[in-house]
């Protein structure tokens, strides 16, 4: 016997869809519009948006959630309709919808909490291309400065960048300038958007690698829970980020898309793809930002989410931690980058679900957050990087 089910993953709003009066306009009335609110369901088990009727959200409403009930009585082509966007639940092999059930019952166990689902699948992109860029033309340069000097004009100058809150009285700092070891790989830290010809070296890569990624250490807190030490903090020590390294130009490995794995500190090849192929992927990947995607390695962070949720069931800041991860890792990889002389990236611009559906992962027990990536920076600044003036009381 067919039976429902509502999914507890969804929210529905009301949204005003302003409709010109005509009739009113045949009377002669003053012009004007009436507002007809109509009902908005986000769908997370898809990520889409959808309009509904009003006998579809009765029969929603006529559902549980938390437990199956039988089919009968209730009209066919509204359960087909809800049935394909994701909102309820077909227990069987109806319609071919055991995929979206299946999503439903990963998200529950996998410990998501419902305002972290929201967020994160009603987010992804896919299918975006914010067009090429020719790093090489002084034109996109300046057709950068008029689309600036255009958007202020519409807009306002932007929100002041030093805020000076009313104080008591202001102290004065010594401004001690540091410009050795670690504090000159600060100062040198920046985003790359052109990467050299020439290869990467191996040994760099490992490097990277080893002091961005690596495990560094770990220990059995109690049976069962594994701590792992990066050089990077993580929510509750478990590191759930994932590094998968997309390579396109490092000397003694084969262009492709790899797993690197952590414990042993070695690359799985995943799938063997030729350098000019990986960097269109990637650039695919980073929404068409080719000047990434021309990078010697790029790495897909993903999250394994469960690894975060199990300590953190349903927990509001879970998902918050998750991203604090990836940021902590991101900013790791600028720091060794700045050290080897390479340039690095990171990027939150992506075909989450193209990327997601590549590598094989589900999106709900593993998904991607973020990518980054370095390589030996070509000769020159490109036309995207932001002049920097010193500021005087940080670097007299």
């Amino acid at each position: 016997m067919t039976r429902l089910r509502r999914t507890p993953y969804a929210f529905f709003y009301l949204e005003d869809d302003l409709q010109l009066d005509i009739s009113g306009l045949i009377r002669g009335d003053a012009p004007g519009a009436a507002a007809d609110a109509r009902i908005i369901a986000l769908a997370l088990l898809t990520g889409d948006r959808h309009r509904l009727g009003r006998e579809e959200l009765e029969l929603l409403a006529s559902v549980p959630a938390e437990r199956w009930v039988a089919v009968a009585g209730r009209d066919p082509d509204l359960i087909a309709s809800l049935s394909e966007k994701g909102l309820l639940l077909v227990d069987g092999e109806v319609n071919g919808h055991t995929v979206l059930r299946e999503r439903d019952e990963a998200l529950s166990a996998n410990q998501w909490n419902l305002y972290a689902a929201l967020y994160h699948f009603m987010t992804q992109w896919t299918g975006v291309d914010i067009g090429a860029v020719d790093e090489a033309a002084a034109q996109f340069a300046r057709q950068t400065v008029a689309q600036i000097d255009a958007f202020v004009a519409q807009h306002g100058p932007a929100p002041e960048p030093f805020p000076e809150l009313s104080a008591i009285e202001a102290v004065r700092l010594p401004g001690v300038v540091r410009r050795d070891g670690l504090f000159a790989t600060l100062a040198a830290r920046r985003t790359t958007r052109a990467f050299a010809a020439q290869p990467m070296k191996l040994e760099e890569l490992d490097v990277v690698l080893r002091y961005v990624f690596g495990c560094h250490g770990y220990g059995e807190a109690v049976p069962g829970l594994v701590w792992v030490r990066r050089t990077s903090p993580s929510g509750g020590a478990l590191h759930p980020i994932e590094a998968y390294p997309l390579i396109s130009n490092v000397e003694g490995l084969k262009s492709g898309i790899y797993h690197y794995r952590a414990r042993e500190h070695s690359l799985g090849l995943l799938a063997a793809v030729d350098p000019p192929e990986m960097r269109r992927i990637a650039t695919s990947f980073m929404c068409g930002q080719g000047y990434f995607g021309a990078a010697h390695v790029s790495f897909v962070l993903t999250a394994r989410f469960y690894r975060n949720h199990w300590k953190y069931r349903r927990h509001q800041k879970a998902y918050a931690g998750i991203l604090m991860d990836a940021a902590h890792l991101s900013q790791t990889q600028y720091l060794v980058s700045a050290e080897l002389g390479l340039g690095a990236f990171v990027t939150i611009a992506l075909n989450a679900r193209e990327i997601e559906q590549c590598l094989g992962l589900d999106g709900v027990s593993e998904g991607v957050i973020a990518m980054t990536g370095c390589g030996p920076k070509a000769a020159g600044d490109s036309p995207l990087s932001l002049p920097i003036s010193t500021n005087p009381s940080v670097d007299p």
